[in-house]
């Protein structure tokens, strides 16, 4: 038995989406008034009203806005569904997804539920203990992500709601984590750095609840104005680059087989980023440097994405860039992208950075070069200016420094000790 839901997109109805005999499936049927405005709803197929889109490719870039991993297993548990029945996980949670997508049902009754301290702490132990993101059985929310999180909206009197039905969330929030606090400080202080950088503008902050330290990281996706949330359209790189959303290995790029297409690379993302606006590919090595700066070992291809605004499509701001390496107990130095085919972060150069770059195209040697030099100095003024919080790991500003030092005097990044 077919089913069906309306799909939305930046709250105009523009579509009919369909299950199909294959639950990984789905079929997508324009309205015959659609008005999609000037805003794309996707890199990687075409969108051209009164044309169904290919049923693979589509499947696969809304596949993309689904959790990953424990999460998904958990959240599909809950509701009666297979992990990986993508029109059922759309019927259940895609009310309010990343970007500005929504499939509604004819009974969905959005609202908001204030978060008492006790309620938000009930929360953060589902979302810790079950991967179920805090939600309550009336919610029809989710984003994509392993971590456990919690989804919340900020209205006009700043406080914690929780959103029901289909209502939009404008942060996440990363739950307390009694074996792990100083991670929470440690992410805090990277963001810290991208702003002061130029490379990220959404706030985030440590708060308390129940005597826990918790993060709060603004939506970039999302804006709230007069009690009103508007959603942004976004997709991530494994959306664009039309990766399994079944597989969590394909956003990591294959370390046997660099130049597999079925899983990601620097060098794909930068290849779907040329037709954006705004030098894309200089931001996208920007973002490529400073993760090696800080010793990111996660920055695969969810963890970059594209905004979808009304005439323009340009690269999102960084997020999710953690310094793990140089956080107490890792031994992976393996990065999620290898830079110029070189995954053990250690054993990094500038001038693998460069020749990454180079082989982009599209990049002149002096506007890489031009480049790297101003993320470096950039990184730089950042350290000196942004205060690294007590509660974060032993060591981390020493071993940040010292990457900064190695990388620009064209040495190996080597192991921090």
């Amino acid at each position: 038995m077919s089913g069906e839901l309306d799909v939305y997109l930046a709250g105009r109805h523009i579509a009919t989406l369909t299950s199909t005999s294959n639950r990984r499936v789905v079929e997508l049927t324009w309205l015959q008034e659609a008005d999609v405005g000037d805003i794309r709803l996707s890199e990687s197929f075409a969108q051209i009203v009164g044309l169904s889109p290919d049923k693979q490719r589509l499947s696969r870039f809304l596949g993309g806005y689904l959790p990953e991993g424990q999460q998904r297993a958990a959240m599909a548990k809950h509701r009666g569904i297979a992990a990986d029945d993508l029109f059922g996980f759309l019927r259940e949670y895609g009310g309010s997804l990343a970007g500005a997508l929504a499939f509604r049902k004819a009974d969905d009754q959005p609202h908001y539920e204030l978060l008492t301290p006790k309620k938000l702490a009930r929360a953060f132990r589902e979302a810790s203990a079950r991967w179920n993101q805090g939600l309550r059985d009336d919610s029809r929310s989710m984003i994509p992500g392993f971590q456990p999180k919690v989804l919340v909206t900020k209205l006009d009197d700043g406080r914690w709601y929780q959103p029901h039905g289909g209502a939009h969330s404008t942060h996440i929030l990363k739950p307390p984590r009694k074996d792990a606090v100083a991670r929470l400080y440690d992410e805090l202080y990277a963001h810290e750095l991208a702003r002061h950088m130029g490379l990220a503008s959404f706030h985030s902050e440590i708060r308390k609840v129940a005597g826990e330290s918790y993060l709060a990281i603004e939506r970039y996706d999302r804006r709230q104005r007069d009690g009103v949330v508007e959603v942004i359209h976004q997709e991530d790189a494994a959306q664009v680059l039309g990766l399994d959303w079944t597989s969590d290995a394909v956003k990591f790029q294959n370390q046997d087989r660099p130049n597999d297409r079925s899983h990601a690379s620097a060098g794909a993302i930068a290849e779907a980023l040329v037709a954006l606006d705004s030098d894309p590919l200089q931001g996208w090595l920007r973002q490529l440097t400073f993760r090696v700066l800080i010793g990111d070992n996660d920055g695969h291809a969810k963890n970059v994405s594209i905004m979808h605004l009304p005439g323009e499509d340009r690269l999102a701001d960084l997020y999710d860039a953690v310094p793990n390496l140089f956080q107490p107990g890792r031994v992976d130095f393996t990065l999620a992208l290898s830079v110029n085919r070189v995954f053990d972060h250690r054993n990094l150069t500038r001038d693998h950075l460069e020749r990454e770059a180079a082989a982009w195209g599209g990049l002149s040697p002096r506007a890489i070069s031009t480049t790297v030099d101003d993320v470096f100095g950039r990184f730089e003024a950042a350290l000196e200016a942004v205060p690294f919080p007590l509660q974060g790991s032993p060591d981390v500003v020493a071993a940040l420094r010292r990457t900064l030092e190695r990388l620009r005097t064209g040495k190996t990044i080597g192991q921090y000790a």
